[in-house]
């Protein structure tokens, strides 16, 4: 195990330098095409949270009552 000399400043790794891609219009169209086609599927499944919230209430509100009786 190498220990740090507190004296001595940190080590680091040479950054590579950043070069920028050139713009790709191809594949920015090609990638907003599959981000649209989600789009209804993210709204059916808010959806299907909203039921399974209800469903939750529905089932506890139950519970509560059947625990409340039961007692």
């Amino acid at each position: 195990m190498i220990k740090a000399n507190k004296n001595s400043p940190p080590q680091t790794l040479p950054l590579k330098q950043y070069e920028p891609k050139p713009y790709d219009e191809e594949a920015a169209r090609k990638y907003a095409e599959s981000l649209e086609k989600l789009l209804p599927l993210l709204d059916e499944m808010k959806n299907v949270v909203k039921v399974m919230q209800a469903k939750e209430k529905e089932l506890k509100a139950l519970l509560n009552s059947n625990s409340d009786s039961g007692a």
